[in-house]
C-alpha cells in the first residue's frame, strides 16, 4: 500500500486540478458577454489552481457584469457607459505600441487585459496587497492586467485617462520586453522604471508637468518599491513621479536616448554603475546637473 500512495496522491492532485479547470471553464464560457481569449483564460485558470481559489469566482462574477472589447494587443472589460473609452484605450495601446518601438527598440508586447472600473470599492477589492495611496490604476505583471479606475474628471478631462493608460501600458511593454530578453525588473532602480512610464505617459498625450527643484529627493532613495511608496505617501511635500519624469527627459535631452535600452537589458552590472559607464557621470553629478538646468529655466 505504501509503494502506491505516491501515485494516488499524484492521481488525486491531478483530478483537482482537472475538476478545477473544468468548473473554471465552464464558469467562464457560460457566465461571461463575450468569449475570452486563450491567454486572459490561462490567467483565470492559474489564480484558481495556485493562488486565489476562494476569489477566482467572485472575479468572474463581476466580468460577467461587464461588456468586451478584443482585438491582438488588448482585451478591454468595461462598463456600457464606457463604451467610447474603451475604443479610445485600444486605440492608444496601439499608439503607445508603435511609440515604444521607436524610442527603445522595435517589440512586438504580449498581449495585455485592461479592465476598467467606476466603484473605487471594487476596484480596490480586485488589486493584489499593496500600500500605494490614492491610487488610480495599477499594472500587475503576474495577471498582465490592467486595473483602471475610471473617475468624473477623467470624463471632463479624457486625457487623464490616456494619461494613465499610457503610464500602465508602458509598465506592460516594458515587462514584456525584459521577457523576451530573459530578463525582469527586478535590477532596474523604482525611479528609472517609474521614470520611463511616466515620461511615456504624459509624452503620449502632450503633457509637460511644471518641475519644482525644492522638492527633490536623492534617486538612491527611491530605489526600491517600498522606498517609493514611502515618499509617494499623501503628506510627503516629494514628488517623485514628477522628478523621474524629468530624469529621463533629460537623458533624452542630452542625446542619451539611446542608453536607455542599454539600461534596461543590463545582465551583470550594477546599475549605478553601469549608469556612469554609458553617460560618463555619477548619478550625483547627473542630479546636479539636471536640476540647475530646470531651475535656470524656470527663472526665464
Amino acid at each position: 500500500m505504501k509503494r502506491y500512495q505516491p501515485n494516488l496522491i499524484f492521481i488525486t492532485v491531478i483530478a483537482f486540478s482537472t475538476a478545477i479547470l473544468s468548473v473554471s471553464n465552464y464558469t467562464l464560457e457560460t457566465s461571461l458577454k463575450h468569449s475570452l481569449s486563450a491567454r486572459v483564460k490561462n490567467h483565470f485558470y492559474l489564480e484558481a489552481v495556485l493562488v486565489e481559489k476562494d476569489r477566482i469566482f467572485e472575479r468572474v462574477s463581476f466580468l460577467s457584469t461587464l461588456e468586451n472589447m478584443n482585438v491582438s494587443s488588448a482585451s478591454v472589460f468595461y462598463e456600457p457607459q464606457d463604451k467610447e473609452l474603451a475604443g479610445s484605450a485600444i486605440r492608444h495601446i496601439r499608439k503607445m505600441q508603435s511609440y515604444h518601438n521607436g524610442w527603445i527598440d522595435v517589440h512586438e508586447a504580449l498581449p495585455v487585459t485592461l479592465i476598467l472600473y467606476r466603484n473605487p470599492l471594487i476596484f480596490q477589492q480586485h488589486l493584489p496587497h499593496h500600500s500605494y495611496e490614492n491610487l488610480q490604476a495599477l499594472y500587475v505583471p503576474s495577471q498582465e492586467t490592467i486595473h483602471l479606475l475610471v473617475t468624473n474628471e477623467m470624463d471632463e478631462n479624457p486625457d487623464q485617462f490616456l494619461e494613465l493608460v499610457g503610464h500602465e501600458y508602458t509598465h506592460h511593454w516594458m515587462i514584456s520586453y525584459l521577457l523576451e530578453n530573459k530578463l525582469d525588473n527586478r535590477h532596474l532602480p523604482r525611479w528609472f522604471e517609474e521614470g520611463i512610464a511616466e515620461y511615456a505617459g504624459k509624452q503620449s498625450v502632450r503633457e509637460v508637468p511644471i518641475f519644482v527643484p525644492l522638492n527633490f529627493i536623492p534617486f538612491t532613495r527611491l530605489h526600491t518599491v517600498e522606498d517609493w511608496a514611502y515618499e509617494n505617501r499623501r503628506k510627503s511635500s516629494h514628488r517623485p513621479y514628477r522628478q523621474s519624469y524629468y530624469a529621463i527627459d533629460q537623458l533624452v535631452k542630452d542625446g542619451n536616448e539611446s542608453k536607455i535600452k542599454i539600461l534596461l537589458l543590463n545582465k551583470q552590472k550594477n546599475f549605478y554603475r553601469l549608469f556612469e559607464e554609458v553617460t560618463d557621470e555619477s548619478l550625483i553629478e547627473f542630479e546636479v546637473r539636471f536640476l540647475r538646468e530646470e531651475f535656470m529655466n524656470l527663472k526665464r
